[in-house]
């Protein structure tokens, strides 16, 4: 069912809420493009608990991080949702950690946190939402901002998880992060596609995560728009 684009507000939740309660059919839920943020969302949520909603689609919501809790609150209770699509968000904050704790109960395959603001002090809940999640099989966190020293509690995370697909595009990654990337693929058995396009990975540790990748089982890796050099081009002749 699609409501999406349709100057949908706060005030509106209530009704949606109605809506999807006393409905056992409805299997997907576009409300993607409205301005939910505000105190009735936890309505919405509340209501998803009941539902047998297998998709929905919150992007380009304005979502802050006062929304996490209520978001948690949602997929921890429910057992049918596959997708949720959370893109394009800000949710940023310390309440992002409720949102992932939840992640550790309920069956979502298909999580996308595409451009939420989300920096490196994220990384530990998304961690610990990883580690603890056999479900979960693809997960974007492009045009993030994941660069830094907590990036290595994330790929330590992967190497536990059941993810087949990440996308890291434009997260700032710079040659420090590859051998935190190195380390994820190396002991992950079923990473199979992974997008890495434009971030800055240039540099002597580049070879760590190529020397990584031979011992991996990943059958698709982009790394367009990485500023790499001829310096690089040696490293991919590794034996």
């Amino acid at each position: 069912y699609r409501l999406d684009n349709n100057h949908l507000t706060d005030s509106s939740c209530p009704h949606l809420a109605s809506g999807i309660r006393n409905n056992q059919t409805l299997r997907t839920l576009n409300l993607s493009r409205n301005n939910l943020e505000g105190p009735h969302f936890r309505d919405l949520m509340e209501a998803l608990t009941t539902s047998q909603i297998e998709k929905l689609e919150l992007d380009n919501n304005h979502l802050t991080d006062s929304s996490c809790p209520h978001l948690a609150s949602g997929i921890r209770n429910n057992q049918t949702l596959w997708t949720l699509n959370l893109s394009r968000n800000n949710l940023e904050g310390p309440h992002f950690r409720d949102l992932m704790e939840a992640l550790t109960t309920n069956r979502i395959e298909d999580l996308d946190f595409m451009s939420n603001h989300l920096t490196d002090s994220s990384s530990p809940h998304l961690a610990s939402g990883i580690t603890n999640n056999q479900t979960l099989r693809r997960l974007d966190l492009s045009e993030n901002n994941l660069e830094g020293p907590h990036f290595r509690d994330l790929m330590e995370a992967l190497t536990t998880s059941r993810i087949e697909e990440l996308h890291l595009i434009s997260n700032h990654l710079t040659d420090s992060s590859c051998s935190h990337l190195a380390s994820g693929i190396r002991n992950n058995q079923t990473l199979r596609r992974l997008n890495l396009s434009m971030n800055n990975l240039e540099g002597p540790h580049f070879r760590d995560l190529m020397e990584a990748l031979t011992t991996s089982r990943i059958e698709e890796l982009q790394l367009s728009h990485n500023q790499l050099t001829d310096h690089s081009c040696p490293i991919w002749h590794l034996e």
